[in-house]
């Protein structure tokens, strides 16, 4: 199955993405921080990304995408969010079912702001919160790895060690995966998290308990940045089957390390929500 590799310039400067040839309802996958497009490789190559026209994009000062001409002003969670439905827009598809990961998990929520024809929404590794210190320091667990979310610059250790806790720590380290930390603009990070602790972006755990269509929510047991029973105690508007799906043993990014089970309730939810 081919896949495209092309760009498209959103109002946050020219964004890298990969379209398969499925002709089904179109899904946008968004990568969490410091990674990449290429991270959604067991869906785009697979039956998914036969069947339904799934686009996978490079955030900005991400992968193959520009860095930031302004980062004050590119870098923060709403205007990732804004750059996203420039990518929608411009592949005709702003009814597209939003999955993010991690970070792209949160920018997907701050979709739901401004792309209304969204038909849903679905996330792993990313727990509705903030803006605001107090509420994302209630949300993640202050681990050491944590301390990475928000480092400029990078040391090949760091670069390892981050790689290795958002991907999978029972997993051979992924070199294109290494790659994708080392290359992001270290001013990303900083940036996001200094202005999403400082009161940048929506309300986002009011925002899934009020919007109406479907939220999907697939996570691995073993969570590396907090804790699953945080998702539990939220009061959702719409989750999808009422329940969190969890994926044994799949760490922070299940769609990557346990892809066959993850596709499986992924297929059945796009199933549902686009019938």
């Amino acid at each position: 199955m081919a896949i495209r590799d092309g760009f498209v310039e959103t109002r946050h400067g020219k964004i890298a993405i990969s379209e398969t040839e499925g002709d089904g309802h179109p899904v946008l996958l968004i990568h969490g921080n410091s990674n990449c497009r290429k991270v959604f490789r067991h869906q785009l190559e697979g039956p998914l990304g036969a069947h339904y026209r799934i686009i996978a994009m490079d955030l900005p000062g991400h992968g193959d995408s520009d860095d930031a001409a302004d980062p004050a002003t590119t870098y923060t969670q709403p205007a990732y969010a804004e750059a996203a439905a420039d990518v929608l827009g411009a592949r005709d598809a702003f009814h597209a079912v939003v999955m993010g990961w991690s970070l792209g998990g949160h920018i997907g929520i701050e979709m739901t702001r401004i792309c209304p024809e969204m038909t849903a929404l679905t996330f792993s590794g990313t727990p509705p919160c903030g803006p605001g210190a107090e509420s994302v320091g209630q949300a993640f667990t202050p681990l050491p790895h944590m301390s990475f979310t928000s480092k400029e610059v990078f040391s090949e250790e760091d670069a390892i060690a981050y790689a290795t806790h958002t991907c999978g720590v029972d997993l051979p380290l992924d070199p294109e995966l290494l790659a994708a930390v080392k290359r992001t603009d270290g001013r990303a990070r900083q940036t996001m998290f200094n202005d999403w602790t400082d009161n940048v972006g929506c309300d986002q755990r009011a925002a899934v308990e009020s919007w109406p269509k479907p939220i999907a929510v697939i996570q691995g047991s073993d969570e590396a940045f907090f804790d699953n029973g945080y998702l539990e105690a939220l009061r959702w508007k719409n989750l999808w089957s009422g329940q969190i799906h969890v994926i044994e043993g799949g760490g922070h990014a299940p769609f990557w390390a346990k892809p066959d089970a993850y596709n499986a309730i992924f297929a059945r939810f796009l199933s549902e929500v686009t019938a």
